[in-house]
Parts: structure tokens; sequence; C-alpha cells
């Protein structure tokens, strides 16, 4: 029964995650389902950007919280300072931090062609979020991985003569810590949609179209259609409530995700 539930939560993670499986699907933006063409392209192409976004965050924040947490074990020294930066960071609102890296290259988000000026957007995009999610996934990584060196590290692997590096970089592959990880990019990948959802519907709110980020998101799509709730405006209702329903999804997969990984950490 046990082997069962666990299938089934796995179908419905795959269920809720479908919108970013189907935004790669080859013709996905020419399906209109009747909705208007353009709507349901950007639709398609702000999930497959927001794949993008989420897939390369959760890569540099995670293998930076590997290295942070690896390093504030081995040298406590480092470690300490590492936490009194990033609790710096961790006291700044996370749309701040993404205004502060975005100011400095507004202009070039301007006046650079279009494809450049979305690599140039997601890839600063990308440093803010891995700033705002390093405090929360260091610490989930740090705590538990310094508590299993100083017990195993005293008691068994050190008899065997290995060295401090390659105690660590064998309880990194523990499965405690395997856990421990994807619990991290689980955390990290929710944060990060938050964030760039929010983000986006606050750009597209205060400057339109022509606003940054340059890269589409869904919560820009959120903000851009509101009005067909506000106002007496041509559309459709679904053209709102679409990237809604599918943002609820994705998030809900994200904290089943979560879920599934506490109720294993209070069974182990």
């Amino acid at each position: 029964m046990k082997k069962l539930f666990e299938i089934l939560g796995i179908a419905a993670v795959v269920v809720m995650l479908s919108p970013f499986l189907f935004a790669w699907v080859p013709g996905a933006g020419e399906w209109t389902v009747g909705l208007p063409t353009a709507y349901w392209h950007s639709l398609v192409t702000s999930f497959r950007q927001l794949s993008i976004t989420l897939a390369f965050t959760v890569l540099v924040a995670g293998a930076v919280t590997v290295v942070l947490g690896y390093c504030s074990i081995l040298w406590p020294v480092v470690g300490k300072t590492t936490a009194a930066v990033l609790d710096a960071v961790e006291s700044i609102p996370a749309i701040l931090v993404a205004l502060f890296c975005y100011a400095p290259v507004a202009v070039a988000l301007a006046s650079n062609s279009a494809s450049t000026s979305t690599i140039l957007s997601l890839s600063v995009f990308i440093f803010a979020a891995t700033l705002t999610t390093l405090p929360e996934a260091v610490r989930g990584v740090a705590l538990p991985l310094g508590e299993l060196y100083h017990r195993k590290y005293s008691v068994s692997l050190r008899s065997y003569g290995f060295t401090r590096g390659r105690i660590l970089a064998v309880l990194l592959n523990s499965k405690d810590m395997r856990d421990v990880l994807r619990r991290t990019a689980a955390v990290i990948l929710l944060k990060t949609l938050v964030l760039d959802c929010s983000f986006s519907f606050i750009i597209q709110v205060g400057m339109g179209a022509n606003g940054t980020p340059a890269h589409t998101s869904p919560g820009g799509l959120i903000a851009a259609w509101r009005m067909v709730l506000l106002r007496d405006i041509d559309g459709s209702r679904l053209m709102f409530w679409l990237p809604v329903i599918l943002l609820v999804m994705v998030s809900f997969a994200f904290l089943l995700l979560l879920g599934q990984d506490k109720q294993k950490e209070q069974h182990a």
C-alpha cells in the first residue's frame, strides 16, 4: 500500500509539472485551443523560458551551495564569514535583490538586440535568484553535513586514514545527504518560481511590455491580462486564469516533493 501511494505521488507530480513538459513539445506554440495565436505562443514561450530559468538556477545555486557547505565544514572561518554575508543578503527582500541586480544592466538590456537582451536578462535573473536562495540552501546542507561529519569523522572514517576532504566527499554521497540535496533543490525551485513570477508581475504592472526583464514569464502574462477581470476589454477570462492555474499546479508539485522528503526524514 505504501508503494502504491508513492507511485501515485510520483504520477501526481508528473501531471502537475506537465506545463513544463508540454512547452517543449515540437509545435506546441501552434496549438491555439480556441485562444488567440499570439497569446498561446506567449504562454508556451513563457513556460519554456521559465523552465530554462529554473533548470539553470537550480544547477548554479546547487553547485554553489555544495561548495559553500563543503568549505564551511572544512574551514570554520569560511563558514562564519559565509553565514554573516548570507544573513545580510537574506535581510533584503528578494524583489529588491532582483531590482539591484537589474539596475546596472538596464541600459544594456534596452540597447542590445532582442536575443542578446533575453540572454542577458536570463543570466542576471539567475544570478539574482541564486543569491536569494543561497542562505536557506546553504544552511539546509551545511547543518546536516556538519552533524554527519563531526559524528562519523571521529568514530569510523578517520580510522581508515581518510583525509577530511575525502570524508566529506563520502558523506555527500550518502543516502541522508542525497535526500537533503533533493529537498534543497525543491526549495530552490519553489523560491525561484515565486521570485520570477512576482518580479515579472510587478515589472509588467509598472512598466508594461517595454520593461525589464526581457525574458517572458507567466507572471508577466497574468499581469498583462488582469484587465479582462477589471475592465470590459476584449479577451476571454481564460487568458488570465490559465497561467494562474498552471502556476498553481507546478507550485503544488514542488510542495509535494518537499512534503514527501519531510515524511521520509521523519520515518528515517
